[in-house]
């Protein structure tokens, strides 16, 4: 139930935008979906944060023109799924919480193992942000001097330092 915005450009803010639909939605083909097949909620948790994270986008601006097609989705890579790795356990856990946003979500959310509705300031939704981010890049194997590089190189005219800090503070946690 991961929708991704079709419609979409490397000098847009974001290029790659995904969301959990909640239950009984539809979409149209702007918004393709990704349904799984195969793993469970934790492991749908896991993509959903992945693609939600800078490092994933960054390499989606490298090949994305004005759609985000199935083909260029799939040759993005995604790090290995280890349900072991606290690093993984814990994309999950955010990737949840900020997905979790109301009721429509909860058998979702109990089957990740995360409250509903528990992200209340932007604040608090930024800083989980930044934590994916260098998680994320983490899992890539990103050194800190590649993660600033993409920052560097993601959006003209961005004042991304702030993030950029507060992702580098969570990456040497």
């Amino acid at each position: 139930r991961i929708a991704f915005r079709d419609v979409t450009s490397p000098t847009n803010t974001r290029t790659v935008i995904a969301c959990l639909l909640p239950p009984g939605s539809s979409t149209v083909h702007q918004a393709p979906l990704l349904l799984r097949r195969l793993g469970n909620e934790a492991t749908e948790a896991f993509l959903l944060g992945v693609m939600a994270s800078v490092p994933f986008d960054w390499g989606g601006r490298r090949w994305v023109e004005l759609h985000l097609t199935f083909g260029l989705l799939s040759a993005l890579p995604v790090p290995l799924y280890d349900p072991n790795s606290p690093l993984t356990h814990r994309v999950v856990e955010i990737a949840g919480r900020l997905a979790a946003v109301d009721g429509r979500y909860a058998d979702w959310a109990g089957e990740v193992g995360v409250p509903i509705g528990s992200v209340k300031t932007q604040a608090d939704k930024d800083d989980l942000l930044s934590e994916l981010d260098a998680l994320v890049s983490l899992l890539y194997g990103l050194t800190e001097d590649q993660v600033a590089h993409i920052f560097d190189t993601f959006h003209r005219g961005w004042k991304y330092q702030p993030r950029l800090e507060a992702v580098l503070e969570h990456y040497a946690e």
